[in-house]
C-alpha cells in the first residue's frame, strides 16, 4: 500500500481527518501511513489564499520516495480568483457547479504536474465547503445542540432535495446559513469547536450516503492507496 497525504485548508479540516476520515480509512483496511497537512501561508497562518501557498506545501511531498498518494480537501466556496487558482475565470464560466468544480480540479492537477509530473495526485475540491458535510444527517449531528438550532437546521435541509445543492453564494453558503441560525438563537457557530463534533457525532457513513461527490473522492483514495505494495516515503 502507498502512504497517503491529505492537504487541507485549516485546523477544522485537519481535526476532521484525525477524528473522522482517517479512522474510517484504517477501519476499511488501509495500513500505510496517513497524514494531513495544513496549507501554510508565508509569514504564518494557514489557508488556501494563494496558489503559491499550496505549491509550497505540496512541493516536499512530490520528492518523497515511493511516490505516496497526495490529495486535497479544499472548499469550492472560497476559490474566487486567478491568484488562488490559475484558470479560475474559465472554470467559473461553466454552466453547472459540477462542471466548475471539475474544471478547477483539473486546473489544480495541472499546477502540480507543471511542478513535477506526478501520477498519484488526486485533486479534490469540496462541493461547496466543509459545512456541506455537516448537513448529511442534522438530526443526529446536531443532537447535542440547542433543540431550536437542531430544528432550524432540519428545516434548512428540508428545503433542498439534495444537500449538495445548498448554494455557495456569499449569503447562501452552508457556513453562512449555520452562522445565521446560531445568531438567531443568541449563540455563535464556531467551525472548529462545533463543526468536527457534529461530523463525528453524525458519523461518516451518513456523509458518504448523502454526499456522492465526497464518497467518490474517498473511493478514489482507497483504490489509489491499495493499488500498490510500495510502502516507501
Amino acid at each position: 500500500m502507498k502512504d497517503l497525504y491529505i492537504i487541507v485548508e485549516g485546523e477544522t479540516e485537519l481535526e476532521f481527518l484525525k477524528r473522522v476520515l482517517i479512522p474510517y480509512l484504517v477501519d476499511k483496511g488501509i495500513r500505510s501511513h496517513i497524514s494531513g497537512l495544513k496549507i501554510t501561508m508565508k509569514g504564518g497562518g494557514h489557508g488556501f489564499n494563494n496558489i503559491e501557498h499550496f505549491k509550497n506545501t505540496i512541493r516536499p511531498l512530490l520528492r518523497y520516495s515511493g511516490q505516496p498518494v497526495i490529495t486535497s480537501l479544499i472548499d469550492h466556496y472560497g476559490i474566487n480568483s486567478e491568484k488562488k487558482l490559475p484558470n479560475y475565470a474559465n472554470c467559473i464560466a461553466r454552466n453547472t457547479v459540477e462542471d466548475r468544480i471539475s474544471c478547477m480540479e483539473k486546473s489544480l492537477a495541472d499546477v502540480v504536474n507543471a511542478m513535477q509530473p506526478y501520477p498519484f495526485f488526486i485533486p479534490n475540491i469540496l462541493r461547496h465547503e466543509f459545512e456541506t458535510l455537516l448537513l448529511a444527517d442534522p438530526k443526529a449531528g446536531f443532537a447535542l445542540e440547542d433543540e431550536r438550532i437542531t430544528q432550524a437546521v432540519l428545516a434548512l435541509c428540508a428545503d433542498f432535495p439534495d444537500i449538495e445543492e445548498i448554494n455557495c453564494t456569499p449569503q447562501g453558503a452552508p457556513s453562512k446559513r449555520l452562522e445565521k441560525i446560531y445568531e438567531e438563537h443568541n449563540q455563535k457557530y464556531n467551525k472548529v469547536a462545533i463543526g468536527v463534533d457534529v461530523a463525528e457525532l453524525m458519523g461518516i457513513e451518513a456523509i458518504l450516503q448523502k454526499c456522492p461527490r465526497f464518497k467518490s473522492w474517498v473511493d478514489t483514495i482507497f483504490l489509489a492507496v491499495t493499488q500498490s505494495n510500495n510502502n516507501g516515503r
